[in-house]
């Protein structure tokens, strides 16, 4: 597994270093709107084959310091890889590399990482007022995430908590819609996406979740972009067998689901033709989760390469 880490990292990279001149046409001549997009936001054309890698960092605290507190830290990077067949349709890959540390009130510390759950999805592109340089966009996504990620053990064998599997174990479909608009400088977009998620590992199921994001992007030049959006997820609580509990044991019920708010804001830039670099940080502006639940800000950082 250390070598796959190494290889990704090695591969992350040569999207930065990657030639242009390789490349059949620069994406922006294709669908013909120069606007900086980030990976999953991106104007349609057939025959379109964007790679993107996606590093965040995160983690949150549950309960009270000093009582019964855990404490969760995790890397992450998304590799993920998008094709449009077909100018109205989108088919997207994600995989995760995740390393995660959970520390229990006990100050004992589980540290688990590898592959994590891969999604698949498709987005559909139902309504566009223009074949080139659209102004409005309407689309639909459809797609699922896949139990791929192990079942991490500690040294006795036995199965670590819930809090520190890099998966769920369940399979989870999601289904959404998106808008976006491009007014000259501008660019605007709204989103809703739905997840389902089926029992998993220990009989756990995570709560159905509503995530949606509102964002305002205004590009004053050809390189570089500055974008501001909300983020925010609802969260129904999560059960184990039918029964309402938290992550790790029966007496965290009271710390799952609830709605939370973050802000977020984003610069764009783009070194080389067809090179979008994304950097950011999502706060937590809203917090009405369920029971004790402080999360961190969210710090990141991407890479999207067109072929």
């Amino acid at each position: 597994m250390k070598n796959a880490l190494t290889l990704t990292l090695l591969l992350s990279s040569a999207l930065l270093l990657a030639p242009t001149s390789s490349a059949w046409a620069c994406a922006t001549c294709a669908c013909g709107d120069p606007t900086l997009m980030s990976m999953g936001t991106e104007q349609p054309f057939s025959g379109r084959l964007r790679l993107s890698s996606t590093l965040r960092g995160w983690g949150h605290t549950v309960g009270t310091e000093g009582v019964d507190a855990l404490r969760l830290r995790e890397a992450r990077m998304d590799l993920a890889v998008a094709y449009a067949p077909l100018p109205w349709l989108f088919l997207s890959a994600t995989l995760p590399l995740q390393a995660r540390e959970v520390r229990h009130a006990s100050l004992a510390r589980d540290r688990g990482w590898g592959l994590g759950d891969v999604e698949l999805a498709a987005k559909v592109f139902l309504f566009q007022d223009k074949a080139f340089s659209a102004d409005h966009l309407f689309s639909v996504l459809g797609g699922v995430k896949l139990p791929t990620a192990p079942v991490l053990r500690g040294p006795g064998g036995a199965q670590l908590t819930l809090d520190s599997q890099l998966g769920s174990g369940s399979v989870d479909p999601l289904a959404g819609f998106a808008y976006q608009h491009f007014r000259g400088s501008w660019s605007f977009l709204a989103s809703a996406t739905g997840f389902l998620p089926t029992r998993g590992i220990q009989g756990f199921r995570a709560g159905a979740s509503l995530r949606t994001t509102l964002a305002a992007q205004y590009q004053p030049a050809a390189r570089w972009a500055l974008r501001l959006g909300f983020d925010s997820r609802l969260e129904a609580a999560a059960d184990t067998a039918g029964e309402h509990q938290g992550h790790t044991d029966h007496d965290r019920h009271e710390h799952t689901g609830g709605f939370i708010g973050y802000a977020s804001p984003d610069v764009l830039f783009t070194p080389a033709m067809d090179v979008v670099v994304a950097a950011g940080v999502r706060v937590p502006v809203i917090n009405q989760l369920r029971g004790r639940v402080s999360p961190t800000p969210i710090a990141m950082l991407s890479v999207a390469y067109d072929l």
